[in-house]
């Protein structure tokens, strides 16, 4: 079988068109990424619009896609992610955004203690895909 056109999702084949123009690939895609650290994959799923991020520091940020990927790796090098997994998602919403709730356990490389905050997760349109708009990290 010829998987070029294809996209492996939570152990499914899934045809790439499909994947893209529906959001529960998608918040799967970033649940995969945030498990394996995998700062480029979260940054290519940015909304065109930029990612606004709430609860990570002070005040709310926005990142340009192109600078996504330096807030990503720096989310990620000093914690080792457990699980990242979505409580609830909005797998097939037919409006202009589609949320997810997500439990993120992690843990600082130089510590034992296990850290766990839930995440929002919002994806927005962008044409016949979802791409991904907004983090709310709740502590």
């Amino acid at each position: 079988m010829n998987l070029a056109g294809m996209l492996v999702v939570s152990m499914f084949v899934v045809p790439r068109a499909a994947a893209e123009s529906a959001p529960g690939p998608v918040f799967a895609r970033i649940a995969g990424a945030f498990e394996t650290s995998d700062a480029a994959q979260l940054a290519a799923l940015v909304h065109p619009d930029g990612l606004r991020v709430t609860g990570h520091g002070e005040r709310t940020s926005h990142y340009s896609p192109s600078q996504a990927v330096y807030f990503y790796r720096n989310l990620f090098e000093g914690h080792r992610t457990l699980l990242f997994s979505f409580m609830k998602s909005q797998d097939d919403a037919r409006g202009d955004h589609a949320r997810g709730m997500a439990a993120w356990k992690r843990r600082r490389l130089d510590s034992e203690r296990v850290i766990e905050v839930q995440v929002v997760v919002v994806l927005a349109r962008d044409g016949d895909h979802w791409r991904l708009a907004e983090l709310n990290i709740i502590r």
